[in-house]
């Protein structure tokens, strides 16, 4: 159940009513059960909120919260977002461990979920007091997390160097857990079928294959990953460099994920003797790893140049992005001459059975579309038909959608109304709570179906409402674009394009174009016109395209 109020209004939303008692507890009749829930039902009536559910451990310490089931349910509905406040008696109702209520607080402020103390009225998170005490608690539960995550690291760091396992599932074994002291522990055991691929895959890398031509053999031959997923050049050059298959463990590759990510490589991972049975023996792996090495060395480089159109164009087979390639062709007389496409990435790394290869000649492609432009500068008439036919679109939309944000906001209104209706049988006890928690979540649902669909109507109305697009302006903002692009190296040729270009169609055939769409706003708009920037730096136009504008329009030319 989702916040029950349509327009914001802090009353209507579900409260979880907390409630405990111990064995020792329940002869003091200040605690008892009936007691707290009686004071808390009053406290959400007289401030018009909606009880969602009423969770009671009765008879059950406060020592521990794994043992309480109602707790467990609450934090569950939580996690679901079926809650928007919890309320308790008194804090020690929660729990009288300060390590749980840590827990607690943090798992309702993740699921931005408000907590409040009957009796405690500093443990309301709505207060400035409130505020400072959950700040104080995040601060030592972040703190008793670092030092567990310290300790978490060091002890799988020394795991790591006894030679046992810390990783998750790989290719040739199986991951199992067997009894180990006070609890249990990861153990690779060989996949029998599994590891005669992984030697399949070193067998042909030796024997001369390539990355890119052992993913697309094993694709076809119906081989899968230990995922399930095709093979890809980046998943057998992990194979092939993983020392886990002549019996290693190898960890702490990477340092400081969370910021640096694949960037953040450790010099000095730790590479120890590992407890498993080695897949791979000694010969292969020497020889596979010194042919790779020498693959591995860059070559110097035969061509010199910038894709310029990286990212704009899409796959007409599997809509994946299209990237950059090269071939080298030698001609009759012994001369290596070097050609450029953009093919689909997914055809690259995963070969032919996931798609083809659908490439495009990148001296074609690129000449068309600075062609295009200029043709477009150039001849006035094109651009003036293209402009002409997208405001006579525009205006056409306009009463339909002016209809339709009509008779939204007629249902709105019938919609609260029932909403207030709903609220004042309550009041008067004619229906109780259970019915209007069912019935206000029927009208929230239709209410925000139509709320959407109105938001994007106005949206729409306000662009097709608002100036027409001048011809003359586009024509200035194109030809200034022009000019740059003449006058340009060809990096900040790539950046010109990227702030407008929003995608280069490409046909179905793979082999034609359909057109360019450009993209504006009134940051590039303002870009081109009025700060005109220069040649050799565009990042002024660049961040523009990256805004969000209302009056955003896009031509196809």
């Amino acid at each position: 159940m989702m916040t029950l109020d349509f327009k914001g209004d802090p009353v209507a939303i579900n409260v979880a009513i907390y409630a405990r008692v111990s064995t020792e507890e329940q002869a003091e009749q200040g605690y008892s059960i009936p007691a707290q829930l009686e004071v808390l039902r009053s406290l959400c009536k007289s401030e018009r909120k909606i009880v969602y559910k009423e969770y009671v451990d009765a008879g059950i310490s406060g020592k521990s919260i794994d043992k309480r089931p109602a707790l467990q349910e609450l934090l569950r509905d939580v996690e679901e977002g079926k809650i928007q406040e919890v309320l308790v008696w008194k804090l020690d109702r929660i729990s009288r461990k300060t390590s749980d209520l840590l827990y607690i607080v943090e798992k309702l402020n993740k699921n931005n979920v408000k907590f409040r103390s009957y009796s405690e009225k500093e443990f309301d998170t709505e207060t400035a007091a409130g505020k400072l005490s959950i700040q104080i608690l995040g601060v030592i539960a972040e703190f008793q997390r670092n030092t567990i995550i310290e300790n978490v690291k060091m002890g799988m760091k020394q795991r790591a160097r006894n030679g046992k396992w810390n990783g998750g599932n790989v290719l040739g074994y199986n991951v199992v857990e067997v009894p180990s002291g006070k609890g249990s522990e990861s153990v690779l055991l060989v996949n029998p079928v599994e590891a005669e691929l992984v030697r399949k895959i070193f067998r042909m890398y030796a024997a001369g294959q390539g990355l890119r031509s052992i993913a697309n053999q094993l694709n076809n031959e119906g081989y899968r990953t230990k995922l399930g997923n095709s093979f890809s050049t980046v998943a057998v050059k992990t194979i092939l460099t993983n020392p886990v298959y002549i019996g290693k463990i190898r960890y702490n590759v990477r340092e400081n994920w969370n910021e640096k990510r694949r960037k953040g490589i450790n010099p000095n991972p730790i590479i120890a003797d590992g407890e498993h049975e080695p897949i791979i023996d000694m010969d292969t792996w020497e020889a596979v790893q010194k042919l790779y090495g020498k693959k591995s060395k860059t070559s110097p480089r035969v061509f010199e140049g910038t894709y310029l159109l990286t990212g704009l164009m899409r796959c007409p087979q599997c809509g994946g992005t299209l990237g950059a390639h090269r071939v080298k062709d030698k001609l009759k007389d012994g001369t290596v001459v070097v050609r450029r496409y953009y093919v689909c990435n997914r055809f690259r790394n995963n070969g032919s059975r996931v798609c083809s290869s659908n490439s495009v000649r990148a001296d074609l492609v690129e000449d068309f579309v600075m062609n295009r432009i200029k043709e477009v500068v150039l001849q006035p008439k094109i651009l003036e038909d293209i402009v002409n036919k997208i405001n006579k679109d525009r205006s056409k939309s306009v009463l339909p959608l002016q209809k339709e944000i009509a008779a939204l906001d007629k249902e709105l209104k019938t919609l609260e109304s029932q909403k207030q209706k709903y609220f004042k049988l309550y009041e008067s006890d004619a229906i109780d709570n259970d019915f209007l928690v069912e019935r206000l979540n029927e009208l929230k649902a239709k209410f925000d179906q139509f709320a959407q669909r109105k938001r994007e109507a106005e949206r729409q109305l306000e662009t097709n409402t608002s100036s027409p697009i001048s011809i003359k302006e586009v024509r200035e903002v194109l030809t200034m674009f022009h000019k740059l692009l003449e006058n340009s190296p060809l990096n900040t040729q790539k950046t010109l394009l990227q702030t407008v270009i929003k995608q280069v169609h490409v046909k179905k055939n793979g082999k034609e174009l359909e057109g360019i769409e450009l993209e504006f706003d009134e940051g590039i708009k303002k870009c081109f016109l009025t700060l005109a920037p220069s040649t050799d730096k565009v990042e002024g136009a660049f961040a523009f395209r990256k805004q969000k504008s209302p009056s955003r329009y896009t031509l196809v030319i």
